[in-house]
């Protein structure tokens, strides 16, 4: 055992001085480590502003010719169940040539087609001729 006033432990063979500044040590380090976590959490909220090209960024439209129904129920006032319709409709009839032939399916009147407009549109479909 160690003379003095500290005495020998059983840990590592340090004494409590050793043991005393190792976990003096230990707490700065632990106290370091948190107030760089803070930091970065309260100067980490500013705002970031990314600059482009300078053009705007086009918008996107949903196709309801080629549309699946998972895409057509973003759009507005367009469930789960008109979203089928329209798919029903579109097979049993045919596609849409302009979004006012929405209004074949049941469910949607005018008000609907007025607030998806801006949302969607009616792209020719080609028909592929198959090769004989």
């Amino acid at each position: 055992m160690a003379k003095g006033r500290f005495r020998e432990t059983r840990w590592f063979s340090l004494t409590q001085r050793e043991l005393l500044v190792l976990l003096v040590a230990a707490a700065f380090a632990l106290s370091g480590v948190a107030g760089v976590r803070l930091a970065r959490q309260i100067w980490g909220r500013a705002e970031v502003t990314v600059r482009g090209s300078g053009a705007p960024p086009q918008p996107v439209r949903i196709d309801v010719n080629t549309a699946e129904p998972y895409e057509l129920i973003l759009l507005p006032k367009i469930g789960p169940t008109i979203a089928r319709a329209i798919i029903e409709e579109r097979e049993t009839n045919g596609p849409f040539s302009s979004l006012n032939d929405l209004s074949r399916v049941s469910g949607i009147g005018p008000k609907t087609i007025e607030s998806i407009r801006p949302h969607a549109m009616c792209a020719p479909v080609r028909e592929t001729s198959s090769p004989r």
